[in-house]
């Protein structure tokens, strides 16, 4: 009895031992391969290279891309301030042509419109130089009038043809020691109806140690009735002062 528990005993204590013998097997080759796994590392660092090299090579062909960009922007820059620079200066001749055309239409407009009388005197001016429609005379007509707003009608002397249709009238006056002050002198001709076309001068009439002057040359259109209107409006000039109204011309 005892041998064959003796016997299995042994039987048992091998089975265990062999037990151990693969568990401690195990363990080697899990710690083996642990350590295989730890020295292999490098190999990782190395297999990453690659990498890195594939990142470069694409960052190269990036930044050739970015030169290639900011090169055609420069060039589209460029070309966009020439175009600009031949833009401005082909507006600048359309203004200038836009402007000298509108000139054109406004007096050609003017000439349409113009009565047929001065358009004949337009083209007789044309053809026989400026002075054609102008003729220069020297036909004195007298002084202003002193004040208190009377009218005087000078007539018109026939050296002025029927056939003028506007007159040039000169009117000048000069005050020195004078009373009266202010005054205005009033040229006129009678159109239509009772319309007048006229021009004014002014002066003042005071006690003063100097001499004051006006006079201005105006045309006036030659009136039905070959009569030029004066009228003076302030109390009389007394003292030293002078007047006269002349024709100058016709046309």
């Amino acid at each position: 009895m005892a041998g064959i528990m003796g016997g299995v005993s042994s039987g048992i204590d091998q089975e265990n031992v062999m037990k151990l013998t693969r568990v401690w097997v195990g363990f080697a080759l899990g710690a083996g391969l642990l350590a295989g796994c730890a020295g292999r590392a490098p190999v990782v660092e190395l297999a990453a290279a690659p990498d890195n090299a594939a990142l470069e090579a694409r960052l190269v062909g990036l930044d050739a891309r970015l030169a290639d960009l900011e090169q055609a922007l420069a060039a589209e820059r460029a070309e966009w301030r020439a175009r600009a620079m031949v833009d401005e200066k082909a507006l600048t001749g359309i203004q200038r042509e836009l402007k000298a055309t509108k000139a054109a239409v406004a007096g050609l407009r003017r000439k349409v419109e113009a009565p047929p009388e001065a358009r004949r005197d337009v083209a007789t001016a044309g053809r026989g130089g400026s002075n054609a429609a102008y003729r220069p005379v020297d036909v004195a007509l007298g002084e202003l009038p002193s004040g208190n707003g009377g009218r005087a009608a000078r007539p018109i002397p026939t050296t002025i043809p029927s056939t003028a249709r506007e007159i040039l009238v000169y009117a000048q006056v000069a005050t020195g020691y004078v009373k009266g002050g202010p005054h205005r002198f009033r040229i006129a001709t009678r159109l239509d109806g009772d319309r007048e076309a006229a021009f004014y001068l002014y002066a003042v009439g005071q006690p003063q140690q100097s001499w004051g002057y006006n006079s201005d040359n105006v045309w006036l259109p030659m009136p039905k009735n070959r009569e030029l209107i004066l009228q003076t409006e302030g109390e009389p000039f007394f003292g030293d002062w002078n007047s006269e109204v002349r024709i100058i011309g016709y046309r």
